[in-house]
């Protein structure tokens, strides 16, 4: 369940990229590589699931607390490097 959330919130942030690419103060761009960094990192672990015979997708009540949070550290781990690249950009255009 959490890698079919990751690959749906890839999408997602990916999608919004391209149609607000334009709108550089959101920096959608590391919210897609975060999203996307989880993705492969979930693959990589559904296929050593899947090696070690086991149900490489399971929807058990663990795997959805798995899919929350890392739903919510993606976007805190977005929100802080958005909150620093603005900020550093104000103080540039201060000086």
């Amino acid at each position: 369940m959490y890698f079919i959330t990751a690959l749906v919130c890839t999408a997602i942030a990916a999608t919004l990229w391209f149609f607000f690419r334009d709108r550089k103060a959101l920096h959608l761009d590391f919210l897609t590589i975060i999203y996307g960094a989880a993705s492969l990192m979930w693959t990589i672990d559904v296929i050593f699931t899947a090696a070690e015979g086991e149900a490489p997708l399971t929807f058990e009540p663990l795997d959805g607390q798995i899919a929350l949070w890392t739903v919510l550290g993606g976007l805190f781990l977005w929100m802080i490097i958005s909150f620093i690249f603005n900020h550093k950009d104000k103080t540039v255009e201060a000086k």
